[in-house]
């Protein structure tokens, strides 16, 4: 393989070798923490402004190859049967893929037939991919098709989190709610969640946190475990 050495590449134990074809330039490619764009598009019910669609609401952006397809199937119905869940948490979901909008219409009703669930969040129509390359939804050595990334907005459109699955594997809704439920603690309650965590189980705090300030706001003192590993029992 012709190996490259990727510049600015050096550290103190050696050097980082890659492929020269890795040695991309990219105008933007979203990470959390980033400010989200704004833009017009067209979806399956009408065309939105993404912020003024979003305003005060968190939003879950999610993408997937294209209608017709089974695993995609699968999300849409597990999504659609989570909208409660998604609605007390106050977040809105809206879906990216390249086929047309009559042919996710069609698409949308066979899934709610077919599982008895209602869709009641849009799906743009990115029919040109331009939308799924500029939001980093395409892995070009997955095809050329918009693959299954997820990204959590808080209601000032900072990304708090970015995950990609593979074509083969269908995302977990349980993980988005359990994703959202750990923002919002740590929005909150400046709260930082342990491996696993979920609600109700103990909250770590961070260093900054006093055991005066643990007691005012959960009505106890923390239990050190280490130095460096201090929990307090969470809310469900």
């Amino acid at each position: 393989m012709n190996m490259t050495l990727f510049a600015g590449s050096s550290w103190k134990g050696g050097a980082v070798c890659m492929p020269a074809s890795y040695r991309r330039h990219v105008a933007w490619m979203p990470q959390i923490g980033d400010i989200f764009p704004d833009f017009t598009a067209l979806t399956t019910e009408g065309q939105i402004q993404f912020f003024e669609w979003a305003e005060g609401s968190w939003t879950v952006l999610f993408s997937h190859p294209c209608a017709f397809t089974p695993i995609c199937t699968t999300e849409l119905a597990a999504l659609a049967e989570a909208s409660g869940d998604f609605a007390r948490r106050n977040v809105k979901l809206l879906a990216f893929t390249k086929s047309s909008l009559l042919t996710q219409v069609a698409w949308h009703r066979e899934v709610e037939s077919l599982f008895e669930v209602k869709i009641n969040f849009p799906s743009v129509e990115d029919a040109d991919g331009q939308l799924s390359q500029l939001f980093g939804m395409v892995h070009p050595k997955q095809g050329e098709l918009p693959g299954r990334r997820t990204m959590l907005l808080d209601p000032s459109m900072r990304i708090r989190l970015i995950v990609d699955y593979p074509a083969y594997l269908g995302r977990s809704t349980e993980e988005i709610l359990r994703a959202i439920d750990g923002a919002q603690a740590q929005d909150d309650l400046s709260v930082q969640l342990p491996a696993d965590w979920t609600p109700g189980d103990m909250y770590v705090l961070p260093k900054c946190c006093s055991e005066e300030e643990a007691f005012a706001k959960f009505g106890a003192a923390p239990t050190e475990l280490t130095p460096y590993l201090r929990v307090v029992q969470g809310q469900p």
